[in-house]
């Protein structure tokens, strides 16, 4: 199941997000790494990790976006909530496929996972053999499978903001 809702957020939602994530409101966090690939890079800025909030301050427009997708796919619960800022790099840049929760873990199938990509740009999401190109206030719903993103080469950023919703028990 590979779900994309164009237009997803209202206007004046979807203008507090980018409000939010494309000026200098929100800090960002260096990560050295990608998935596991320690040559790749970006910032990111965590809200939920293992279901609970990190940091309450800049949550709000974000746990709004969460009664908008129960509409779209049900789920009982958020494991993690974390917005993604990839720089120009001057190429393309493929990082690993992977798995948001491990296949070898014993709830692995139980999850959905979530992409909204906040701007605009040539970076993609591949899931499975289908590219998905990043689209303003679009959101990308599917299963827990393999899936990877790409670093954009036409602006200076590319923002996603990647959900991890407990399915099922």
């Amino acid at each position: 199941m590979t779900a994309v809702y164009k237009n997803f957020l209202p206007a004046p939602h979807f203008q507090a997000i980018q409000e939010l994530f494309l000026t200098e409101k929100i800090p960002w966090h260096y990560n050295n790494r990608v998935v596991t690939t320690a040559q790749h890079f970006m910032f990111t800025h965590t809200f939920m990790n293992d279901g609970r909030v990190v940091n309450s301050h800049f949550f709000a427009p974000v746990q709004a976006m969460l009664d908008l997708i129960q509409r779209k796919k049900h789920f009982i619960g958020v494991s993690r909530i974390k917005a993604n800022l990839y720089t120009n790099q001057g190429e393309a840049i493929e990082h690993p496929a992977h798995h948001d929760i491990p296949p070898d873990a014993d709830v692995s199938d139980k999850y959905c996972i979530g992409v909204y990509h906040v701007n605009a740009c040539n970076g993609y999401t591949v899931i499975g053999d289908r590219k998905i190109r990043s689209r303003e206030n679009q959101l990308i719903l599917f299963n827990n499978v393999r899936h990877y993103g790409t670093v954009q080469t036409d602006t200076d950023t590319r923002v996603v903001i990647n959900f991890n919703l407990r399915t099922r028990e």
